[in-house]
């Protein structure tokens, strides 16, 4: 049976709930996408709603390029796959908030179907090329691809794609690698994460920038 809510968030409540983090989710927590939100509901009381499932680390609305309205949905991600879970149990066509016709529609993003096993890696040396990048990697499991990014001459710009055949893999790539050395040449340690997907990046570019919260204070 669906329920009609209407999440009302004060100043107050909005900044207390604002942490600025600096750890990482866990290697197997979820992007979730949700829809079937009103237009009218901003970044603050989304947070404040999914954080009842457990703390959230990124939440970007999907925004009109040209107007910078709400599309009506999001992506969140929460720190623990257990808070994605219980979120998408809890709201998925279950619940209907003020100003929808329709029950909160979440599901894992793109990233979980397509590229739930392409990890991007970054502040690799420049002078690895894809089977050093394989060599380095294979501990892990079976590399189905491995794609150095190059610029117009040719040499590598220090990152590369890697697509293994199971997600627990990558999981564990990203596990044990992630921040684990400074290769030479690299002015920071080793970055490991899941690559983007084409949503990912349009959340990224139509994302607004992040008020002042100090003003609120």
């Amino acid at each position: 049976m669906n329920t009609s809510e209407n999440f009302t968030t004060s100043s107050s409540v909005a900044v207390s709930n604002i942490n600025i983090d600096t750890h990482e989710p866990d290697a197997d927590a979820i992007k979730m996408f949700c829809g079937q939100i009103p237009r009218t509901m901003h970044e603050l009381e989304l947070r404040e709603m999914f954080e009842q499932f457990g703390p959230v680390f990124q939440l970007n609305v999907l925004r009109d390029k040209q107007t910078g309205e709400s599309k009506g949905c999001c992506f969140v991600t929460f720190f623990t796959r257990k808070a994605a879970l219980d979120a998408q149990n809890a709201l998925h066509n279950l619940r209907t908030l003020n100003g929808c016709h329709h029950p909160i529609q979440m599901k894992p993003a793109d990233a979980e179907n397509r590229n739930e096993r392409k990890l991007f890696v970054g502040m690799i040396s420049k002078n690895f090329d894809e089977q050093s990048i394989r060599s380095f990697f294979q501990t892990y499991g079976v590399i189905e691809d491995c794609t150095v990014l190059r610029d117009a001459s040719g040499k590598s710009r220090g990152c590369a794609f890697i697509t293994f055949q199971k997600r627990q893999c990558a999981v564990n790539a990203i596990k044990s690698m992630h921040q684990s050395q400074t290769m030479e040449g690299c002015s920071s340690p080793l970055v490991v994460k899941f690559a983007d997907t084409p949503k990912d990046k349009e959340a990224k570019k139509t994302q607004p920038p992040m008020p002042n919260y100090n003003n609120l204070l």
